[in-house]
């Protein structure tokens, strides 16, 4: 029996036993995969024990998790992001033009006429209110970009091929049945593919330097 099918047999001895959703003792089917327990392959219930019985670390060559506060976080974290991957580049180049656009207009606030009282409604008044707008937006572009490095960095090590193809069509912004579909697996075991993935990026970014 493989290492995997007993993985298996574990948790649904002592989670899909305690499941509510499962009709254990009649049939022991699964109300929510609509599939005999048997048969079903991925389970977020699984995923939760194993998250809280293990932790985050690097055991036998397979990343699993220890701390469930934390690595819940990561996890919730890391899936964000990759979803979010595409929005921000975009975001990124809009927040440069406005920065680039407006820099000009911002040199006057600073030096000897930005230490001169400024009557209400002048142009002293729109210039600081600009400088505020800029210095939020530059902050806000810097924690996109730090964001955006860190997943790059992330997914440079990742080596699976199936697991790369998902990666990148994640973070293209891809639905996830289009990305079933182009890489010719069923949506199950996408899932599959997808919560490894995401495991594995959650430890890189995350649990692997404890990255705030």
């Amino acid at each position: 029996m493989s290492t995997r099918t007993i993985e298996k047999s574990k948790l649904i001895e002592t989670v899909c036993e305690k499941c509510p959703a499962t009709c254990w003792g009649d049939k022991a089917v699964c109300s929510v995969h609509n599939l005999h327990v048997g048969k079903v392959e991925t389970c977020p219930e699984w995923d939760k024990h194993t998250i809280s019985q293990q932790g985050l670390k690097d055991h036998d060559g397979q990343l699993s998790f220890v701390d469930m506060e934390p690595a819940m976080e990561w996890l919730h974290r890391t899936e964000e992001e990759l979803r979010d991957y595409h929005f921000m580049l975009r975001e990124i180049d809009r927040l440069q033009g406005y920065l680039e656009d407006a820099g000009e207009g911002t040199v006057g606030a600073y030096g000897i006429d930005a230490s001169q009282p400024k009557g209400k409604g002048k142009n002293g008044d729109k210039t600081h209110a600009e400088v505020v707008r800029r210095e939020r937006k530059w902050k806000r572009l810097a924690k996109l970009q730090e964001a955006v490095e860190r997943i790059d960095r992330a997914a440079e090590r990742i080596s699976d091929e199936k697991e790369k193809t998902v990666l990148d069509a994640i973070m293209d912004g891809e639905k996830n049945n289009f990305i079933a579909r182009q890489i010719g697996v069923s949506r199950q075991r996408y899932y599959e593919i997808k919560r490894s993935v995401i495991i594995k990026m959650a430890w890189l970014m995350y649990g692997n330097n404890e990255a705030a």
